[in-house]
Formats: structure tokens, C-alpha cells, sequence
């Protein structure tokens, strides 16, 4: 694993967001900048949607499962060049922390249960939005939901256009000063949002028959949980991360290791000016950790296929 790979050859962004949901950059201009940077797979992992994949993915969507069996779980795919690995992060909660779970190799179809699942997240997320923009008109600072519908243009809106619609209007300086001032945990225009469990986030990836990986566990501050998410089928956990120091790195890969899960890692890509995340191509792992989530995927279908 790496922290920097630039123009390296081999290597994997296995956590990138898109305009899908709070991403600066659509999936085709992701593609576009991967192949500037020599990144050779990218995993497209926007909150609680797949859209951004779908943008890219080709015309057959499904492909022959384990034993013949016909999946809607879609495998990598090369797109001008670039292999694309369909991802989803979740945002889950317990306890007070946040914590965040990726799936990756889950089904795009839009009528299995997992996007079922995702819809419905989705619309907790508009509730939030809603919820968000009334109160901050009861505190003097009123936008409109449409224009933060219009910075959201894909199918999962959040917080951070709700701070682009408030930059716009000269209420803040930026995205940063409106989570700082208004829309980050206990500030006056904060309304928390209904969440799923982690263990519930994993087990709905694992019953889809995708691979589960905990999100930049260093940033959660509750390692406790590590053990329990194991025994629900987590397979892997992201140790290379912008928000992870090298000793975070160091620890995480070490805990991947007793526990037996994949170490993962990736840049949580936004965009450039972001306040989110870190520059594509700069925090990366080797290829062989592509390898390593295919053979898992493999292995989650065979069981699957076996209930």
C-alpha cells in the first residue's frame, strides 16, 4: 500500500465520489482524470447510490453467475481504458458515531432488494434536506430546495449542497464554513438523519452477495466494533486514507491481518477545493487488492448461490 501514486502503474483509487452524490466531477470526467494520473482501476463509491456506475456501465448488465446461475451483481468493467469496480459507501450510525461502509461488486439492478434498500436511504436523505432548508429560514438564512437540488444533480442530495446553496447566497464563505457554522453535528441548522446500523449496512451488502469494507475506521473512533461487523461478514478494512495518519495506516493493516479481512484503501475523491477527501491518485493500493475483492466477490456468490 501507498499513500502517493501518481503516474504510477498498477495501482487502484478504490473510493472516489461523483456528481451522483456530492462528487465535483461526473463519472466520465473521473474516467478521463484516472487515465491523465496512469491510475489503472477505479472504484466509483458514491453515498447511497449507484448512479454514477450505471453512467458507465456497459449495455449487458448482468453476466453468468457462480454455477450458471444469471446475477445482477456487476464485475469490473474497462471503460476507455480504465478498469471501473461498482462500489457504494453507506453512512451508517450507532451510538453516536458515524460510521461508513462500502460495498463493493453490489447489484445495479434497479429491482433487487439492495436498491430497494439504497432508495430508501435516499429518500431519508430528501426528509434531512427538507428539514434543513425550514430551519434554516427560522434562523434568517433562507435558501431555496430547488437550487440545492440543482448542486446535488444526481440522485443523492446531502449537506454539502446545502452549503453550495448557501455559499451562493453569500450567507458563507464556503462548504467548510457552512458545515463549521450551521450544518455540522449540534450546530443551529443540524438535523440528524435516520441512519441504518453498521451491522446492518454489512449484512445487507453480504445478503446481496457484495463484498464488505468499513470506510476509513480511524475517523469512527470505535475500533470496539471491529470484531462484531467481522462476525456479520465484513470482509476488509480501508487503511489507506487521507484522514488516516501513517500510524493509523500501520495499525489498521496490522488489524486486516489477525483478522483475516482485506486491507483497502483509496483517495474518498470529491473533487478539487473540496473539503472532503483527497486528491485522485493520491492515497492508492497496489493491484492486487482488485484481486483480492474479485476473489471475495466470487466466494460471497458461491455461498450465495448455495442457500
Amino acid at each position: 500500500m501507498t499513500g502517493a501514486g501518481k503516474n504510477a502503474v498498477g495501482v487502484a483509487d478504490l473510493h472516489v465520489h461523483t456528481t451522483a452524490s456530492d462528487g465535483l466531477f461526473s463519472a466520465e470526467e473521473v474516467v478521463s482524470l484516472c487515465e491523465r494520473r496512469g491510475i489503472c482501476a477505479v472504484a466509483i463509491a458514491d453515498h447511497d447510490t449507484l448512479a454514477g456506475v450505471v453512467e458507465l456501465v456497459p449495455a449487458r448488465a448482468s453476466e453468468p453467475g457462480p454455477a450458471g446461475h444469471a446475477t445482477s451483481c456487476v464485475s469490473s468493467f474497462h471503460y476507455r481504458g480504465v478498469e471501473i469496480i461498482p462500489a457504494v459507501e453507506i453512512n451508517t450510525e450507532l451510538d453516536g458515531k458515524e460510521v461508513h461502509i462500502l460495498g463493493y461488486f453490489v447489484p445495479i439492478d434497479p429491482g433487487s432488494e439492495f436498491a430497494i434498500l439504497l432508495d430508501t436511504l435516499r429518500r431519508f436523505r430528501m426528509d434531512r434536506v427538507r428539514a434543513m432548508v425550514s430551519r434554516l429560514e427560522e434562523l434568517g438564512l433562507p435558501v431555496e430546495l430547488e437550487r440545492v437540488l440543482f448542486f446535488a444533480k444526481g440522485e443523492s442530495v446531502g449537506r454539502p449542497h446545502v452549503g453550495q446553496a448557501m455559499v451562493e447566497k453569500g450567507y458563507v464563505s464556503s462548504v467548510k464554513e457552512a458545515f463549521e457554522r450551521y450544518l455540522g453535528t449540534g450546530k443551529p441548522a443540524y438535523v440528524p438523519r435516520v441512519h441504518l446500523t453498521p451491522v446492518q449496512a454489512v449484512r445487507s451488502i453480504v445478503r446481496a452477495g457484495g463484498v464488505a469494507v468499513w470506510a476509513h475506521p480511524g475517523t469512527a473512533g470505535c475500533d470496539h466494533l471491529l470484531e462484531e461487523l467481522v462476525n456479520n461478514g465484513l470482509d476488509g478494512l480501508e487503511c489507506v486514507h487521507p484522514q488516516h495518519s501513517p500510524e493509523d495506516t500501520r495499525r489498521y493493516a496490522a488489524l486486516a491481518r489477525e483478522y483475516g479481512l482485506i486491507a483497502t484503501g483509496g483517495s474518498d475523491f470529491h473533487g478539487p477545493g473540496s473539503a472532503e477527501g483527497g486528491e485522485l491518485g493520491e492515497w492508492v493500493v497496489h493491484y492486487s487488492v482488485v484481486t483480492l475483492l474479485k476473489e471475495a466477490r466470487v466466494k460471497r456468490g458461491l455461498e450465495t448461490a448455495g442457500r
